[in-house]
């Protein structure tokens, strides 16, 4: 598969979108089950976006700033592996490979230009607020903020254009078992994340509803999206089920006067 300017382009477009998720109340369109679709959209291949997209959230479903504390950088990490497995025909372990190491190095460069880019805006900022110029310190938050999106984009952009040859030519020195290794990581990833949603959402009153779904896959044969689609219509049962007693409450209480 080629790589085109346009395809460049459309790239840096996708990080960029990614990036700017916090401008917007932080409404996570920055994980990887977004962004690998996406990826996948400008490749011509949704289905393996959507695969390699699902695989790599659990991969970095534990991944989220807590504190002052940063995570890997998963949008860098989920375009740059989703493109090389899409354009290369490999395996999806040769995504968690790549994903990993390439979100820790884009989070020291974002760490950098927190360190020197960003400290420079703050004291720029510290200027004009002295000065009494309210618009100015806005000013300097918003486009220092939005440079900062920029360059992480353009890395994204460029470590793109580099190419499958280029990122074939770094993981030849990954040793044997460390590939090994994070194939059967690989497997058992996807096990984990879905244990860790379970100890999220399994209660009491949650378990029926995770029996009616495994038992429609499992003896009726339904499908993932024929069990999701159950899961709306019980949804809207409850939902109106509770709407129906608050009336009936309501109703109740008047009667009493």
């Amino acid at each position: 598969m080629d790589i085109t300017i346009g395809k460049i382009i459309l790239m840096f477009l996708v990080a960029f979108f990614a990036y700017m998720h916090s401008y917007f109340g932080s409404n996570m369109w920055n994980r990887p089950i977004v962004v690998g679709p996406l990826v996948g959209l400008v490749l011509g291949d949704l289905d393996s976006g959507l695969k390699l997209g699902a695989t790599l959230e659990l991969v970095f479903m534990g991944a989220f700033p807590v504190g002052a504390s940063n995570p890997p950088d998963f949008v860098s990490g989920t375009i740059i592996a989703t493109a090389y497995v899409i354009m290369s025909g490999k395996s999806i372990a040769s995504a968690v490979l790549l994903a990993v190491p390439i979100a820790t190095l884009v989070l020291l460069i974002d760490n950098l230009q927190m360190t020197f880019l960003l400290t420079y805006a703050s004291h720029k900022a510290d200027k004009y607020a002295l000065e009494g110029d309210i618009k100015g310190v806005e000013r300097t938050q918003v486009i220092f903020g939005i440079l900062n999106k920029l360059i992480l984009a353009a890395i994204v952009a460029i470590g793109f254009a580099a190419g499958v040859p280029v990122i074939e030519t770094v993981l030849s020195y990954v040793p044997k078992f460390v590939t090994h290794g994070l194939d059967i990581a690989a497997g058992i990833i996807p096990a984990i994340g879905f244990a860790m949603l379970a100890k999220m959402m399994l209660t009491k009153k949650m378990i029926p509803y995770l029996l009616a779904g495994f038992l429609l896959a499992a003896y009726l044969e339904v499908t993932v999206v024929g069990v999701a689609l159950f899961g709306i219509v019980a949804v809207l049962l409850v939902i109106n089920s509770k709407e129906n007693s608050a009336v009936k409450e309501v109703a109740l209480d008047d009667n009493e006067f």
